[in-house]
C-alpha cells in the first residue's frame, strides 16, 4: 500500500486499515519534549503531532506499507529517514521481530541440512530431500 496524501490523512488511513498497528515517532526528525515517541496508535499520533508540530498535519506525507517497508515519509523533510516507522501487528506484513523468532525456531532444521549435505559422498553434489 501507498498512500501519497496530507500526514494527518496518511495517519487515518492508517487507522483504519490496520488499527492494531503500531507507530514509533523517529526521534531525529521531531523533538519530542520529553514526550516518549515510541508505541502508539495513529490518532495519538495526530494528538501528539498537533501538540509539537501541527503544521506538519498538513503537510504532503507517503504512507508505505508493504512487505519491505512500513513507515511514513514526509519528503520535504527527509527522502532517507522515515518520520515514522510502522510495526505491524495483524495482517501482512510482519514485523521484523516476528521474522527473527521464526528464524530462531527454524535454526536447527537449517543446521541439519547443512550437516547432512556435508556427509555426502564425494562427487554427489546435492542434497536429495524428496524422499523425506
Amino acid at each position: 500500500m501507498h498512500l501519497y496524501d496530507t500526514l494527518q490523512i496518511c495517519l487515518y488511513a492508517l487507522e483504519n486499515r490496520y488499527p492494531n498497528h503500531i507507530v514509533d515517532i523517529n526521534a531525529d526528525i521531531i523533538d519530542s519534549k520529553g514526550l516518549p515517541l515510541a508505541g502508539w496508535k495513529a490518532p495519538e499520533v495526530v494528538e501528539i503531532l498537533s501538540m509539537l508540530a501541527p503544521q506538519w498535519l498538513q503537510t504532503d506525507a507517503v504512507l508505505i506499507i508493504d512487505y519491505d517497508e512500513c513507515a511514513i515519509y514526509l519528503p520535504a523533510i527527509s527522502q532517507q529517514k522515515p518520520l515514522c516507522t510502522i510495526h505491524c501487528h495483524g495482517k501482512i506484513p510482519p514485523h521484523v521481530g516476528d521474522g527473527r523468532r521464526w528464524l530462531k525456531r527454524k535454526q536447527p532444521a537449517i543446521e541439519q541440512i547443512i550437516i547432512a549435505s556435508s556427509n555426502l559422498p564425494v562427487g554427489q553434489g546435492y542434497l536429495d530431500i524428496s524422499s523425506h
